[in-house]
């Protein structure tokens, strides 16, 4: 009996001896701190906004463009006699640039003269024809009178017996040839009339001609009729060109105008401030390092879905400048009140930035109007929705939302 009560005893005795081991080592283990999660700040620089009367710029591209840029044509099919300019030369006003052979331009005006000389000829020649037909009309009219004189004679003897009917009849006879010659003469009279006036019309045709091909042997001297520099030569001395084929272009050096296209968005204040009288004033920097302001002369009378062409005057820039040339210009319009520069590291997207509220970021959407230099850079320049002194971040953070925690960088 105790052997079984041994046996059954040791068994318990061992659990009940590691549930208290057990216990004793969870009791004394050592306790670890709770973990503090905290929220990270994010260190970013800040400015003060102090809105300013600014003017507002947009940065444009154009190219040069001449409004004045003229190709010279062949007026007859002849020879090219001279070439005497290059292209990019720079001629003065008279100078001679191009001449055809002198016999190809003569020759129609010698047809044209000669032409013009027959036509008189035959002028005189009809004239003399018309007053011809003139006095036998005159003539045959006289001899129509005679012989209706003398058939009224007739009828009168007949009645006094005095003359046959035969002899009435025959005096009749002759008053109608008469009469028949009179209209052939009337005929005639006309028919000289009408030719004649068809030869003065011809000959007004042939000095026209005569006059076009004395207008083509003058074009076929080109000069230059102003200050000029040449775009293109399109032929060679000894080339033959055909009428109407492109001998040399041109371009006055005051003709050149910078067109560069406006933003859609700024097209309707440009065209509002230009109708109000008030200027806008482009600023391109040379090559030579040279600074020039460009006066806005016009806009395009067409526009597209991106913006519409604004043409500058490039009179007061350097003479160097070509048409095709590429210029970078910066538009300036008309100061205006509250308005406030940022540099673009603050601007989130078009027109989203951040101001800092309470050690957080809040998103403020605004209007970009254009930018303006600041220490040899660009600002943007926006229309301000919020009270002057409000702190703006101005550190780009690519996980900007408003309500993320920050702290401004102090000197």
């Amino acid at each position: 009996m105790l052997q079984r009560f041994t046996k059954l005893i040791v068994p318990i005795l061992i659990v009940a001896l590691a549930v208290t081991l057990f216990m004793y080592f969870k009791s004394t283990k050592p306790q670890q701190p709770p973990v503090e999660v905290k929220e990270k700040v994010w260190m970013v620089e800040a400015m003060r906004a102090e809105f300013e009367s600014l003017a507002p710029s947009q940065t444009l591209y154009g190219t040069v463009e001449s409004y004045a840029m003229v190709t010279a044509a062949a007026p007859i099919s002849a020879i090219v006699d001279k070439v005497a300019v290059k292209e990019g030369d720079e001629a003065k006003a008279g100078t001679l640039l191009l001449k055809l052979d002198a016999k190809d331009l003569r020759i129609p005006v010698d047809q044209a003269a000669a032409d013009v000389a027959d036509i008189k000829t035959q002028i005189e020649l009809q004239t003399l024809a018309n007053r011809a037909n003139q006095e036998r009309l005159a003539h045959e009219r006289k001899v129509l009178e005679l012989k209706r004189e003398k058939v009224e004679r007739t009828r009168q003897l007949l009645k006094k017996n005095l003359a046959s009917q035969s002899a009435v009849d025959d005096v009749k006879e002759a008053l109608v040839r008469q009469e028949y010659s009179v209209v052939g003469a009337e005929l005639s009279v006309q028919e000289s009339r009408l030719k004649l006036d068809q030869l003065k019309a011809k000959l007004s045709k042939a000095r026209a001609s005569l006059e076009q091909a004395q207008l083509n042997r003058q074009r076929g001297k080109v000069t230059a009729p102003y200050a000029a520099r040449i775009a293109k030569v399109s032929v060679s001395e000894g080339s033959r060109v055909g009428a109407g084929s492109a001998l040399l272009s041109y371009y006055a050096l005051s003709s050149l105008e910078l067109r560069a296209q406006l933003p859609a968005s700024e097209v309707g204040q440009v065209e509002k401030a230009l109708r109000k009288g008030e200027s806008y004033v482009g600023f391109v920097k040379l090559d030579s390092g040279e600074q020039v302001a460009l006066p806005l002369l016009r806009l395009a009378g067409e526009a597209t879905t991106s913006g519409a062409d604004a043409f500058f005057d490039l009179s007061q820039a350097s003479q160097d400048l070509r048409p095709g040339d590429l210029l970078e210009i910066s538009l300036r319009g008309a100061a205006r009140e509250n308005l406030l520069a940022l540099p673009y590291s603050a601007i989130y997207g078009k027109d989203r930035i951040y101001l800092i509220e309470k050690g957080r970021l809040a998103a403020r959407t605004v209007k970009v109007i254009g930018e303006v230099l600041r220490d040899g850079r660009l600002w943007a320049l926006i229309e301000p929705n919020f009270p002057q002194g409000s702190s703006v971040c101005i550190t780009h953070l690519p996980n900007a939302v408003t309500g993320l925690k920050v702290a401004e960088v102090t000197e």
